[in-house]
């Protein structure tokens, strides 16, 4: 019956649009919320006025209209009636704090926060295999190394955010549904943990967000939110390819009484290519192969203002180094509580998390005419980490109010064996903070957030001294006019060293690097600024950052001759300044194009260390950029490609390993309906040769290589 008035409504209103307002639970009126409404190849957008009034002209009814506003969680509702009332409630345990105005699903920045949002739909135009690969079409976002994690080493799998990387630790925070996908030895993000299938949204904040995030978030955060369908959907995807690709993808879910489900599993496996350069490759050089197997589960029961959420994701990921004996495996996964209930105007919710992981690796040590290797060691780490938060958040008048705490445990053992010796490490790594936030909009043009956090840390063993850190940040955003939005912040972050960099010693082809248990936290400042423009079908932001790290720590080289050894040392301060650009068009129905750009001075700067005065940070190269787009060719076929261009980069702290410059190219056309599809994928198309690393021999990352899918979708 709901269906037939629906309709009736539909002819009766035709394009006559939509009014209304929107509202907090206690009927209090929420400005500046942002409302969007996709019908067809239109994106029709409004913002809501002082009293939480809206309107929207030639919207057909009935709708789906999204909502979003600062502080609370984003609202998805049919409306086959104008006017309307939308009601939203506060965001909590989300750990993402953002003061906006505005926002549009298909912007590529978000005006007043600058925060980059990818949606399910826009992954999907995007000719990758990992999130890792898709992100690198994003400013600012870089891997540590050049390869992804469908070639390289799990222990090189950080994320370098803002030109911030001087070791092997990533300076950005990835949060899925708001637990950390990192290990919890190493900081180390494990994307191959994340099924293909298993993302609802990804939002990218460039910048320090210590204050909000704690340690890690030196130069940003990744926040992932995995899927919950709201109507019954199934997606079944078989993929093959060069290098002996091979994969599967599967996920279902949809509501089911008073309870919503999702889950998904990912096999994916690759002979991979010899990632040792053909000039110096010898008898001892392989393919370096992989395969993993992923899954991911999530239910929610009760109702929108009461309601708990169950959900679990776990992986296996083994693969080859590049030699024969030279192997690793890590596995582990995450099992996640939360309860959220509405109390009038405030929200309360609680979230705890238990992550155990795994992970062994073989080091070797190949002969100089690489022809043989000889076993060095074997490294085992055990690892469960335990984390709980509690969240209150309260809607005031023009904003909102938050206070959180967060308690981190983490017990690791870590052991190594050699051919005639071997030890075990007992570790801990605990953390408690405290933390509260504050959003205002004195004016319908006017944004103001702030935020002060407080946290200790206890680490690597009991027993040890605990170290303190307190940090904040101030951000405003402000609407010159209805196309022109200005923001600016200062913060501060922190960093607490990882285990692996206080307790693992570790050897890449000629290099050892030493483990140092002295290690201080690395603090850091930053400032930045920008300018967003939107038009009609265009978007385009505009701005600079300048960050100081101080007690910044690198791996640093104390030994040449006869073979290379560095150490994890704080080498004093890591300077990083530069400017980013980001633009996104629609030229035509159809047809969506995105360039992103990163120009970056990253450099060592009075530092205690003489030979490094002046330095370039190792793994940031000055100028990275890509250029982006998917298009309809036909009602059957859909084009897109992801240019990316990166200028040289330093791969040590003297700056005497240069890594050449990148330009690579990746080409996706997709054939057929949204039920039955077939596309075809060719990566590298230009077959660019990629240098990933200096060791001191070169490494190289996959050439040109063609992969196959097919994928049938039941709604």
């Amino acid at each position: 019956m709901t269906a037939v008035w629906a309709a009736i409504l539909a002819l009766v209103l035709g394009d006559a649009g939509l009014t209304g307002k929107v509202r907090t639970p206690d009927d209090v009126a929420v400005p500046n919320a942002a409302l969007i409404v996709v019908q067809g190849d239109r994106v029709l957008t409004a913002v809501t006025n002082e009293r939480g009034e809206f309107e929207i002209p030639g919207v057909t009814l009935p709708a789906t209209v999204e909502v979003r506003a600062s502080g609370f969680g984003t609202v998805r509702e049919q409306l086959a009636a104008s006017p309307a009332t939308i009601t939203l409630r506060p965001s909590v345990i989300r750990e993402s704090i953002l003061v906006e105005g505005t926002a549009s699903s298909e912007a590529w920045r978000r005006p007043p926060t600058g925060t980059t949002v990818l949606t399910s739909s826009m992954l999907t135009t995007i000719p990758a295999v990992t999130l890792d690969e898709a992100l690198r079409v994003v400013s600012g976002f870089s891997l540590f190394r050049r390869s992804t994690s469908r070639a390289s080493n799990p222990t090189t799998h950080g994320v370098t955010m803002r030109g911030l990387s001087a070791s092997g630790a990533s300076r950005g925070l990835v949060l899925l549904d708001g637990v950390p996908l990192t290990e919890g030895f190493g900081s180390w993000v494990t994307w191959t943990r994340l099924p293909a299938l298993a993302l609802d949204t990804v939002e990218i904040d460039r910048g320090a967000h210590g204050a909000t995030f704690g340690s890690d978030a030196l130069g940003g955060v990744l926040t992932l939110s995995s899927n919950l369908p709201q109507s019954r959907t199934g997606t079944v995807r078989l993929t093959g390819g060069d290098l002996g690709v091979a994969a599967l993808d599967v996920a279902a879910g949809g509501p089911a009484g008073g309870s919503s489900a999702f889950g998904t599993i990912s096999w994916f496996k690759t002979d991979g290519i010899v990632p040792t350069a053909p000039e110096s490759a010898g008898a001892v050089d392989v393919r370096a192969d992989a395969e993993w197997f992923s899954a991911l589960g999530k239910v929610r029961f009760g109702t929108p203002v009461d309601h708990i959420t169950l959900s679990a994701w776990a992986s296996r990921d083994e693969r080859g180094n590049g030699t024969p004996l030279q192997r690793n495996r890590m596995a582990g996964g995450t099992f996640a509580l939360s309860y959220d209930r509405m109390l009038g105007g405030t929200t309360v919710g609680t979230k705890i998390s238990f992550s155990p992981n795994s992970f062994r690796q073989v080091f070797t040590t190949p002969s100089s005419n690489r022809q043989t290797e000889t076993f060095t060691s074997t490294q085992f780490i055990n690892t469960t980490g335990t984390r709980g938060v509690v969240e209150v958040g309260r809607v005031i008048p023009r904003g909102f109010l938050t206070a959180r705490y967060v308690m981190t445990r983490t017990a690791a053992d870590f052991s190594e064996r050699r051919t005639s010796t071997s030890f075990v490490m007992a570790l801990r790594d605990d953390a408690d903070a405290v933390s509260m936030h504050a959003g205002f909009s004195p004016s319908s043009r006017l944004s103001i957030g702030t935020g002060i956090r407080r946290e200790s840390r206890l680490a690597p063993r009991a027993g040890a001294a605990r170290d303190g850190a307190t940090v904040g940040n101030v951000t405003a955003s402000y609407r010159l006019s209805p196309s022109v939005v200005l923001r600016g912040a200062a913060s501060g972050s922190h960093r607490w060293p990882s285990l692996n960099e206080m307790v693992r010693n570790f050897q890449v082809g000629a290099i050892l690097t030493r483990a140092n248990a002295d290690l201080l936290p690395e603090r850091a400042m930053s400032t930045e600024g920008a300018v967003a423009v939107s038009g009609r079908n265009w978007h385009a932001s505009a701005g600079g950052f300048w960050t100081v790290v101080k007690d910044a720590i690198a791996n640093f080289t104390v030994q040449t001759t006869p073979t290379i050894i560095r150490e994890r040392r704080n080498t004093g301060e890591a300077h990083a300044k530069g400017a980013e650009l980001d633009l996104s068009l629609q030229p035509v129905t159809g047809v969506t194009l995105r360039a992103s750009a990163l120009i970056v001075d990253s450099r060592f700067r009075h530092s205690i260390e003489a030979p490094l005065e002046g330095k370039w940070l190792p793994q940031v190269p000055k100028v990275s950029a890509s250029f982006s787009g998917d298009a309809a060719i036909n009602r059957w076929t859909r084009a897109s490609f992801s240019w990316r261009a990166v200028s040289t980069q330093f791969d040590d702290d003297r700056n005497t390993f240069l890594l050449a410059k990148v330009r690579q190219l990746d080409l996706r056309v997709r054939f057929g309906t949204d039920r039955l599809a077939l596309d075809l994928t060719i990566d590298n198309a230009a077959d660019a040769r990629i240098e990933v690393g200096r060791t001191p021999l070169v490494t190289v990352a996959p050439g040109r290589t063609v992969r196959v899918g097919a994928t049938l979708r039941i709604n």
